[in-house]
């Protein structure tokens, strides 16, 4: 999610109340990972010395691999990767015998956002989760983290939809944990006296009322 779509997702979490909470489902929804812009991967030939390379995908959505020239990889598979290049390799190598192995995925991530301790993205893997995604970015600020008050921004089909999360209850063991999908953002925003504080000394006092039942 690029920075403008990410700040919308934010303004939307801004006058979300009374959000519903997440599809429940007992299982991870099904997940294959489809190459994109940043993702790293590791290609070898056996036997083949000069053609192993670690390669990044291009933001024009193609690997530069020696001797073949650029292929273009989004949306692709790591298996069709594969095959795509033992295709490729065919004309040097007779019957080659291609890996492709995932070194880093820059594509498939969730957005962490509010009080936890490293802001940004986190990579995606079948299963994550809501509690899961904010112990990757380091957990929440016990000091300001309103945990009852989680929200997760998820865009289907070109439509953002906003989820609530009461991570307090996740973490006493009284409700389930979410499941996430590539893309979304979960936000852990701030108690109400931490915005209150924050807003004081931003010299808000100065600009506009504060409204007594949001405390914005």
């Amino acid at each position: 999610m690029t920075r403008p779509l990410l700040l919308a997702a934010l303004a939307l979490l801004a006058g979300c109340a009374g959000l519903p909470a997440p599809p429940a489902a007992a299982e991870p929804p099904p997940f294959e990972l489809r190459l994109g812009p940043g993702d790293r991967v590791r290609v070898s030939v056996w036997g083949e010395e000069k053609l192993q390379h670690d390669l990044e995908v291009a933001p024009d959505g193609a690997i530069a691999f020696p001797l073949i020239g650029d292929v273009a990889v989004v949306g692709l598979t790591i298996d069709e990767l594969r095959i795509e290049l033992a295709q490729r390799i065919k004309a040097l190598v007779v019957d080659p015998v291609v890996s492709v192995g995932l070194l880093e995925t820059r594509s498939a991530v969730v957005h962490v956002a509010g009080e936890v301790v490293r802001p940004g993205v986190v990579s995606f893997v079948r299963g994550a989760s809501v509690l899961g995604a904010v112990q990757a970015a380091g957990g929440f600020l016990p000091a300001t983290a309103d945990l009852q008050a989680v929200r997760v921004v998820r865009d289907r089909m070109g439509e953002r939809q906003a989820y609530a999360v009461d991570l307090e209850a996740v973490l006493a063991g009284e409700a389930p944990d979410a499941w996430l999908v590539p893309g979304d953002v979960v936000y852990v925003p701030p108690r109400l006296v931490t915005r209150w504080d924050r807003w004081w000394r931003q010299g808000g006092f100065f600009t506009r009322p504060i409204d007594p039942h949001t405390g914005r």
